[in-house]
């Protein structure tokens, strides 16, 4: 044999066979002692009998194979093979026969046959995994698989003889089913409601999960078993005894996926913690309920959770508790709290409070250069509301808030546990006996939720525990002192209706605010907005304590010098961490996972491939292996996140998707000299096409649906409306890649989405009617189904009140996104600051908020100037709203100029300004105002040429955040529009003088020292900022001033501004 690498030096018809084993499949044998199981203890008069129908041993045909290669490769001499092809074959062989035994052992350990009936689907799943692997390592040694006559192996002899175990595996069960004595075996076994619940969730998921992977027959037995099931004790939960009606919550995770201790969910590392014993199934299915809706970047994701069988769990992303942090010198304890404060402000908005709270759920999570702090959920309760007194007595109710309704996917699922319901209440440690048990971590509740009378938590009660946080977070955890004044600290609570003051919390304003908010009284406890003005004024002066005051580093406000994209170097072992990501994400949709496995498979294969060369051409080839990797990663975790129907919906972009990817995967391995004919794995055109064809007919399938179970598959109107949209843009735009009856098919599909939406809200379709058109059909041009855009939603390179910005790809085209925060309500849109406008002044807002982020939207689409940024598209419906934009990599203009020698800076400064006023000229002709003019807005792309950017978008958000804002944008705002007016062309005017001060001084406008609340006193007064030292000449301020009278009708137009510039 050469001593190059097999796979690459020999073709394959010269590579040398293994044959199947001729061992027939009826023909079972101990296994080996590693893949062993002790057999359960049976009594006498059943051992017969159970011999008799023992169920097929499905590992054997696997480790049959694994034998003879394992065989194989001992007469092998290793000088046949290349040293690493031959240790990395050992090895590869090694952990496939620890996942087979790590597999087996659990599914046999499960002892009840129903419950392993139940995961057919999985199993499947794994054994054929199991044997692709196989294919690839045999593949890798170059070796080809052939039945025992010595003919082609198109298609692996292994296919065959796993279809004929899984017809045996069937024989059993049937027969199982069908035997009385073990029917009324299993009828005990299935008696109580909580058992009888957890079989028939873990049927429905397996079939949902795994059902392109099933046959026809092994989903009728699994149906005949669910029916089963629900007949068993009358059916006391009356439960539909159809299979494929009954809904599964999206966040389920199946008990067996408990034992992967930690794994990765779009990006993040994950881990899985217990539900407290005394948790029902209910009370995990609420919590999990409203937890999973929560999208706030300071709330802990919920990735999934399980709320059946004995051991309920959550799956939760991993962080660092902020206890871990106690006694860090420097740490910014204040701003990990304002954090925490404007998490409970956003729960509160959703009326969702904390039974408990501590510094353990305060949890830290990287963020760029610094640690951001998220609120975990496991005390998450939804608030009651007060709705009526009478006599004296307050009535209360829970809260049904819009975005926390009940799914109408979770039906069948609130009569859980109603027949034996445990009602053992979940008492945490509370502030008097939290320390004095010595716990690890002590749960702070106010004094109020521990009396009888208690209705749950208030937006009071969790200030007192946030309140109790700071002071267990400034004490180091030792909230009562040392071990000599612990005692007496303790006893003197409940008299002196105080807690004792930490020595670290020697300020007296904050002491006084934590003071108030550990007030036992509720009444007298601040307000959360009052709290969260506060920790922000600590966390600005903790930040001035711990910095290093330069004369580089002055302060300034936070900016991005560049919006430049940074890759991540392509290593073997940041592409194994990707691929790790891209497995644990392939069947998170259930519709899709043939073919996202098998496009993962193959990247795995070729990534192995590639290690194994180990030499220069390899290692340059990385590159371009990784940069696959990561655009099928984020194609996955962009997906996975989707509705199920919306997901069907974009059947055509994946399938696209996929099939490009493979073909770019060809072409690598083709410039690499790899042969592809040697793995049944990369003989994909087949196996896709099939894979395709089922993905279509779930597609058709779904588009038949009735209004009312098209209601009930969707969360609310918003997901209803973005499906139409969908479904419109495919019809539309993208009518070339459906044949006739398809297409056909969308257009009634979309005539039952806008009658299921028509009785949900009255009236027109904004964004959709016209005077010409009364359908969905009549979609803005600039529309773009989150699905045609890839970028990966964690990682963002700036964030703000707005939402977040990533960069991404839209036709094979890097561009800007930003991803808007979730709006507060139905189709609900604070008006933006920019609007069309007459040459003197801007009209008033208009009634309809939603309708003018439309139409302005619609305004800047049709911009086409080289100095302002282009916009390409975006979703107006849904819960992922977004804009998207061409990219300006060289950030900001003043960063861009600052960037430049000190020689250059002065002339660079001018030019670009002038860029920037021209791009403003053409604003103020098409009628178009800028309202939020300032540097953070003004950008500059690769050439170098300035771009204005985002004519107010980044003032979508509620009223309050609106006028926090202009807090923020104070400097660069007019005086008239502090006071209230509508934004003008002379307001904009005054906006870019106070841009050109700061892009030619390098300092934001009046100074880094001087306070906001003293600058806005100074506008409003008239005044204008002091002149920089040594950067403006005579004439130069003389513009300036002009530019900012404080009579807006005095003020130059831009016009006369270019003019002076150039």
């Amino acid at each position: 044999m050469p001593t190059s690498s097999p796979s690459m030096s020999s073709s394959f018809s010269d590579a040398p066979v293994i044959l199947e084993s001729p061992t027939a499949s009826t023909g079972y044998r101990k296994m080996p002692s590693k893949l062993s199981t002790p057999p359960a203890m049976q009594p006498t008069r059943r051992r017969l009998h159970r011999r008799r129908r023992r169920e097929p041993q499905l590992d054997h045909h696997l480790t049959d194979r694994l034998d003879m290669l394992a065989r194989y490769l001992q007469r092998a001499s290793k000088i046949d093979f290349q040293e690493a092809l031959h240790a990395q074959t050992q090895r590869a062989i090694d952990d496939l026969l620890d996942n087979i035994h790590s597999f087996f052992f659990l599914y046999e350990a499960e002892k009840r046959p129903l419950w392993r009936l139940a995961q057919t689907g999985r199993l499947v799943h794994e054994v054929e995994s199991f044997h692709r692997n196989l294919d690839a390592i045999t593949g890798r040694c170059g070796l080809a698989v052939a039945a025992s006559n010595g003919s082609s192996s198109s298609l692996p002899r292994w296919q065959a003889r796993w279809r004929r175990m899984r017809a045996e595996r069937l024989v059993f069960f049937r027969s199982y089913l069908e035997d009385h004595e073990a029917v009324a075996v299993s009828n005990s076994r299935v008696r109580e409601p909580a058992d009888q619940f957890e079989l028939l969730t873990l049927l429905k998921y397996d079939v949902q999960k795994f059902d392109t992977l099933l046959t026809a027959d092994e989903l009728e037995l699994s149906e005949r078993t669910f029916t089963f099931v629900t007949g068993c004790c009358n059916n006391t939960m009356n439960f539909d005894t159809q299979l494929r009606r009954m809904a599964l919550p999206e966040w389920f995770v199946a008990p067996y996926d408990r034992t992967k201790q930690q794994i990765k969910w779009q990006r993040a590392a994950v881990t899985v913690k217990k539900a407290p014993q005394t948790m029902t199934s209910t009370e995990c299915l609420k919590l999990a309920n409203t937890w999973s809706r929560l999208q706030c970047p300071h709330v802990m994701k919920l990735f999934g959770a399980c709320h059946i069988g004995r051991r309920r769990f959550f799956v939760v992303a991993e962080g660092t508790p902020l206890t871990r942090c106690f006694g860090d010198e420097g740490f910014p304890l204040w701003r990990a709290f304002h954090e925490a404060a404007l998490a409970l402000q956003y729960l509160h908005e959703r009326r969702v409070g904390f039974d408990a709270l501590s510094c353990a759920d305060l949890i830290l999570f990287r963020c760029g250069d610094r640690d951001a702090v998220m609120l975990a959920g496991f005390n998450l309760k939804q608030m009651r509301e007060t709705f009526v007194v009478f006599d004296g007595m307050e009535k209360y109710e829970e809260a049904l808030d819009p975005l926390l309704e009940d799914n109408l996917s979770d039906d069948g699922f609130d009569d859980v546990d109603t027949i034996r319901q445990e009602h053992n209440s979940s008492s945490k440690p509370t502030i008097l006996q939290g320390e004095s048990e010595n716990t690890t971590s002590s749960y702070w509740q106010a004094p109020e939720l521990k009396t009888s009378r208690s209705m749950g938590p208030t937006e009071a009660s969790d200030i007192y525990a946030l309140g109790v946080c700071v002071i267990e977070a400034f004490s180091g955890g030792n909230v009562w002192g040392n071990s000599g004044e612990r005692e007496q600290n303790y006893r003197q609570v409940p008299t002196m209706r105080r807690l004792p003051r930490p020595s670290a919390l020697a300020d007296a304003r904050q002491w006084d605010l934590v003071e108030r908010m550990c007030s036992f009284d509720p009444k007298s406890r601040p307000t959360l907005a009052e709290v969260l003005v506060s920790f922000q004024t600590f966390a600005e002066d903790e930040d001035k304590a711990n910095a290093d005051f330069s004369s580089s580093k002055r302060r300034r406000k936070f900016r991005h010098h560049s919006s430049r994209q940074i890759h991540s170097r392509a290593t073997s072992a940041s592409i194994a961490c990707a691929l790790s990501e891209v497995q644990a994400w392939c069947d998170e949709a259930s519709e899709s996972s043939a073919l996202n496995y098998q496009l993962y498979e193959r990247m795995d294969d070729i990534s192995a491939r590639l290690e194994m060369m180990n030499t220069d051409d390899a290692i340059a080839h990385l590159p371009m292996l990784a940069e696959l990797i990561f655009r099928f990663r984020d194609l996955l975790q962009r997906h996975v996140n989707e509705n199920p129907l919306l997901r069907l919906a974009a059947t055509r972009h994946v399938v696209k998707t996929i099939e490009e990817l493979h073909g770019e995967l060809d072409a690598l391995m083709d410039h690499l000299q790899l042969i592809r004919s040697g793995a049944s794995i990369h003989s994909w055109h087949l196996q896709l096409s099939s894979y395709r064809e089922q993905l279509w007919k779930r597609l058709r399938l779904a588009l038949t649906l009735d209004a009312q179970t098209l209601s009930g598959e969707l969360d609310g109107e918003e997901e209803l409306l973005l499906l139409g949209a969908s479904l419109a843009f495919e019809a539309k735009k993208r009518s070339k890649s459906y044949t006739a009856k398809d297409l056909e098919l969308l257009q009634i599909s979309l005539v039952q989405v806008e009658e299921t939406y028509q009785p949900m809200v009255p009236g027109p379709i904004p964004g959709f009617r016209t005077t010409e058109s009364k359908t969905i059909l009549a979609l803005p041009s600039w529309f773009i189904p989150p699905y045609e855009v890839l970028f990966n939603e964690l990682d963002d390179f700036s964030r703000g009140s707005f939402g977040s910005v990533h960069f991404g790809k839209w036709m094979d085209t890097n561009v800007l996104i930003k991803k808007m925060l979730a709006p507060e309500g139905s189709r609900v849109v604070t008006p933006l600051y920019s609007r069309r406008c007459t040459k003197s002044n801007a009209k008033e807002p208009t009634d309809e908020p939603y309708e003018q982020f439309l139409n302005e939207i619609s305004v800047w689409s049709k911009l086409k100037h080289p100095n302002v940024l282009k916009l390409l598209g975006a979703c107006h419906v849904g819960q992922r709203q977004f804009i998207l934009r061409e990219q300006a990599t060289e950030g900001t203009i003043d960063s861009f100029v600052s960037s430049k020698s000190v020689e250059e800076r002065s002339a660079r400064a001018r030019r670009k300004l002038h860029e920037a006023a021209l791009g403003l000229h053409y604003l103020h002709a098409q009628n178009v105002v800028h309202a939020d003019l300032r540097c953070s807005n003004i950008l500059v792309d690769a050439d170098g040429v300035v771009k204005l950017a985002d004519f107010g978008f980044n003032s979508l958000k509620t009223t309050t955040q609106s006028n926090d804002s202009i807090s923020d944008r104070s400097r660069w705002v007019a005086p008239e529009c502090l006071r209230g007016e509508t934004p003008t062309f002379a307001s904009n005017v005054y906006s870019f003088a106070m841009c050109a001060i700061e892009v030619v001084s390098g300092d934001v406008p009046w100074g880094c020292k001087m306070a906001d609340a003293d600058v806005l006193t100074k506008i409003r007064e008239g005044f204008l900022p002091p002149r920089p030292a040594n950067c403006f000449s005579d004439a130069e301020w003389s513009l300036i001033e002009r530019m900012c009278c404080i009579d807006p009708s005095e003020r130059i137009s831009i016009d006369e501004v270019v003019k002076l510039l150039a």
